[in-house]
């Protein structure tokens, strides 16, 4: 049975997935299948890193739901196995809240740092600009704090309907690759100055 504590607002949280995510190695390899599969052997290319050390964290992951086996694939003699990120386990998700300050702060690092070399590897390779309905926006507010509740409520709105076109797209894509589309939802409270 998984080990589980009270979080402040009665919810509960599996401290195996704390624990599975807390590993750098581990937020990275969740980051790079989030709507794609890909085999411990193409994610080790493409951290170079060994097989053996991604191959290790990939069954971490696996082991606390984290991501699911899509497909496996006959490769020399051996069988690869290919994986994805299953839903609601992504970065960033809004019950991660509801983990230790102590781990949200390592996850919240290296899901601001992917999400930052994913936008630097668009504007590189050209590809942010070129859809007419590509969005890209961000506002400061001043609110008080039943505003910053139905702002969160916005958010978690908007994050469930995506999650929705998400799922509805993996259906109709049946396993194959789609368009890598990269979201991003966030309202912090901004340091005073």
């Amino acid at each position: 049975m998984p080990e589980e504590s009270r979080a402040p607002d009665g919810d509960t949280i599996d401290q195996n997935l704390v624990r599975a995510l807390s590993h750098p190695m581990r937020v990275q390899i969740l980051e790079a299948l989030q709507g794609r599969s890909a085999s411990p052997t193409e994610l080790a290319k493409k951290f170079t890193e060994s097989l053996g050390v991604v191959s290790y964290h990939a069954n971490a992951l696996l082991d606390v739901g984290c991501i699911e086996q899509v497909r496996t694939q006959p490769k020399r003699g051996t069988i690869e196995h290919f994986y994805t990120a299953r839903p609601r386990s992504f970065i960033g998700h809004q019950d991660w809240r509801n983990a230790p300050l102590s781990v949200r702060g390592g996850v919240t690092s290296e899901a601001l740092r992917t999400f930052v070399a994913k936008v630097g590897a668009a504007l590189d390779a050209d590809t942010i600009d070129p859809r007419d309905d590509t969005t890209l926006s961000w506002m400061p507010m001043t609110v008080d704090e039943q505003g910053w509740r139905e702002t969160a409520e916005i958010l978690d709105r908007a994050l469930r309907e995506l999650m929705e076109v998400a799922a509805h797209s993996r259906e109709r894509l049946g396993g194959k690759d789609g368009i890598s589309v990269v979201t991003g939802l966030a309202a912090f409270e901004a340091p005073a100055g």
